[in-house]
Order: C-alpha cells, then structure tokens, then sequence
C-alpha cells in the first residue's frame, strides 16, 4: 500500500501561459494533510520565460524543486527523466503544461495508486477519461460497470498519469531489454506505430501489450487537455476538452479481475464481457472488432457488417457493444467468419460514412468549408516544420 503522499512531476517546455494555467489549477485543488512535493521540470527551449513562471509560483504544500534542464532534451527523453524519479520519490502524478486538474484530482490518484499497488495487472493510473477513440478516429464510451468510477484500457495515458515505482521499473526493464524496436510487438495500433520517434508513449504502449497490462481510466475526468500548439498540436485544438469533475466523491474501485469494462489497445472491450453478458456467444473464440481497425486474417470477429453471420444484432445502440450485449437482433453488426468478410468493405467510403452518421450529424457545408481549410492549414504548418 502507499505510505507516502505522491510527488506531482508538471512538465514544460516553451508555453509560459500553458504552465501558469496549469500552475493555478493545481492551487485551486484540495490535498489532504501532509507535505506534498511540486517539481516542475522545463526542458531547455532558449527562452527563460518558462523559468520565471515556475520560480515565481507559490507552492504551499511542502517542497517546490524546479529542475531546468541544461541541454535540450526531447519530449520523449524528457518524460522517461520525469519517470525515473520514482526511484527518489516513489509515486509520481506527471501533468504536461497544456492539462488543466479537477479539484479533486489529487484524491481520486492517490486513492487509485492505493488501491491497485498490489495489482500485478495495472502499469499506471489515467487521470484523464477517454471520449475518444484516437485510432478509430471516433467517439469512445466506456460501458457502465454499476458503481464502479474507474474502467481499464489496454493503453497508457499521457494527459495526466501517475505511476509507482514498481510500475516505472517494470516499464525501464523492458525497454533495457527490448530497446526502442517495436516492430516485433504484435498487436499495436497501426496509428500508434508511426508515432514519431519522439513519442514515449508509443514505447510504453508497446510495453503494455506485449506484457498483457492495463491502465485504470476514471469514468469522471480529473483532467482535461487544452490542446495547445507545441510537440504534436500545429494549431490550438479543443478536440480532447472533456468535463472534469466538479464534487467530492467516495470512488468505488473494482477488481481488475472482476470488471466489466476492460478494453484493449483499439478500444475493444474484451471478449470475456461479451461471453459474460449474452450466452449465445459463451462458446465461440472471436476477435472483437466492431471499429473495423484490425487486421484480422483468420477466425470468427465480431464487427460491422451487413452480413448474415452466426450471430447478428442492430447497429443501433450506443456504445455499439451493447446491441451485442443486450442481444437486440437486427443487422448491422455480426459474429462472422473473417473469410466472408471482404477487408475493403470495412474501409470502404460508403462504410466509413455510414459509420460517421452513426456517431454524428452530418454538418452543412459552410462548416465543411471551414473544417477543410483548418486542415489544409495544419498540413502546411506540418511540412514546414518538417
């Protein structure tokens, strides 16, 4: 169990306004008492305005130690210093400078790095909820778990997380002994492999998959990413703004064992929930892949399809897994033979568009317009940056 308060690691870089938004969201928080430990680590980016924003800031808690890096280091080097200090301080609650914390952020991690120390299952804990299925490039939503506040994705969070030193050590073995290669690890989003080089978090992805771990992810946000231009954002985007949680609660944790809601790196729910939840499905073997993102080249999946398969249900609930699971006939979404299904269908602009006016309204076409020309100007800005 932890005995000792978590250590909050903010990063930065170049975004003096980012960091003091950040820097005030966590004097508005509540803590619990006892001293708690602020660093804020700044890569070197030439200017020292960042600098001055972390000096100046009063941190009441207990200890500020501002670390300032004297040779540029890179997000990704960055980051895996930030980790390693767990090896002084023990648990660790990372927040690069564009997140913004519930009130009760501190809480919720401290509570959920309690709870699951022992949890040989659990590489790290999110602060922030998944709405969003970045590979699918569509909505996310976690299924209801009754009254359990957290869920467990088979991907590591980057937007507020927090990690033990028994999770970062697991993480720095592997990739001691594997390296920055992942080419040899099966099962990574193709979206996630050509993440650049720069990227941590595909490193520590592909640690967890190759491990069979999972992150525990907050049904409630604790944090919310404003999306500001720097390493991976051109221009400013609210796409991943989520509510954050407003009021104390009494968290509920379950048993990664025992959970309904676990999901894999394409945010699949597992099979076993299915299985659990509608027996007509208890004795098949089948790949999850109603977001159409797998390469699945043999065996029964269970996707979109207008197909007759061995099992098929309407496409007409939200999430789409809980036609599955409530066993709502109709077509839409099958139980099928990988061989019946033609690989093209899925990717198919007829099936594509279906499947965005399944999640969304269609926009006019001024908004067309304009969405159009923000993209073109993110491309530009992309090549010349390049």
């Amino acid at each position: 169990m932890t005995t000792t308060l978590p250590t909050i690691v903010v990063i930065g870089y170049n975004r003096p306004k980012s960091l003091t938004r950040l820097l005030d969201s966590l004097s508005k928080a509540h803590y619990p008492d006892g001293e708690i430990r602020l660093v804020i680590s700044l890569d070197n980016s030439g200017t020292l305005e960042p600098l001055r924003v972390a000096e100046a800031y009063p941190w009441t808690r207990g200890e500020k130690r501002v670390i300032h890096r004297e040779k540029r280091m890179g997000l990704r080097n960055h980051v895996l210093a930030c980790g390693d200090l767990t090896e002084e301080y023990g648990d660790v609650i990372v927040l690069e400078d564009d997140l913004f914390v519930s009130p009760f952020f501190y809480e919720y991690t401290a509570q959920a790095l309690s709870f699951y120390a022992n949890d040989s299952r659990i590489a790290g804990i999110s602060l922030y909820s998944q709405q969003f299925n970045q590979t699918a490039n569509l909505p996310f939503t976690p299924i209801d778990d009754g009254n359990a506040d957290v869920y467990f994705m088979q991907l590591a969070a980057s937007w507020g997380q927090a990690w033990s030193r028994e999770h970062w050590q697991g993480f720095r073995q592997w990739l001691d002994t594997n390296g920055t290669d992942i080419s040899r690890v099966e099962g990574i989003p193709g979206d996630i492999r050509s993440w650049p080089e720069s990227s941590w978090l595909k490193l520590y992805n592909a640690y967890i998959i190759s491990r069979d771990l999972y992150f525990v992810y907050p049904y409630r946000s604790l944090t919310t990413n404003f999306g500001d231009p720097g390493e991976h954002f051109y221009i400013a985007s609210s796409r991943f703004q989520v509510a954050i949680q407003q009021q104390r609660m009494d968290y509920h944790f379950p048993s990664s064992m025992d959970s309904l809601a676990i999901y894999d790196a394409f945010g699949e729910l597992l099979p076993a929930t299915l299985k659990r939840l509608n027996p007509k499905l208890a004795s098949y073997d089948f790949t999850v892949n109603l977001f159409g993102c797998k390469e699945c080249r043999s065996g029964l999946q269970l996707t979109r399809t207008t197909k007759p398969g061995l099992h098929s249900f309407s496409l007409s609930m939200k999430p789409m897994e809980l036609s599955v699971l409530h066993d709502v006939a109709g077509e839409g979404i099958a139980l099928i033979d990988t061989a019946e299904i033609d690989a093209a269908e899925l990717n198919a602009a007829r099936t594509q568009y279906d499947t965005y006016r399944f999640f969304y309204k269609f926009p006019s076409v001024p908004v067309i317009c304009v969405g159009f020309l923000e993209r073109l100007q993110m491309m530009i800005k992309s090549a010349r940056s390049s």
